[in-house]
């Protein structure tokens, strides 16, 4: 499994309305891609998701047909992330 940080931004005010559909979703949206954690963000960004897909295509029809669909969303960035040193866990 592949690990992704998908950046969300919402449109002006629109913020509760994503979150509302979003709490909704189940945190295995498909076959294939597995939601494991969420976040509020200050900045640009309003959103992190943090998921795994068996598969890039997996990941895109995520991001594009199930996220995409919910309302408020203005921007998303994608991205496949690489674990460059595993730390301990206090």
């Amino acid at each position: 499994m592949n690990k992704y940080m998908l950046l969300l931004k919402t449109a002006a005010g629109k913020g509760g309305e994503f979150w509302d559909g979003f709490s909704k979703m189940p945190d295995e949206p498909m076959d294939g891609v597995m939601i494991q954690e969420s976040y509020s963000l200050f900045g640009y960004w309003d959103f992190a998701i943090i998921f795994t897909a068996n598969s890039n295509d997996n990941a895109l029809h995520f991001v594009g047909e199930k996220l995409r669909a919910l309302n408020g969303i203005a921007e998303t960035s994608t991205s496949p992330m690489t674990v460059l040193k595993k730390h301990k866990m206090r």
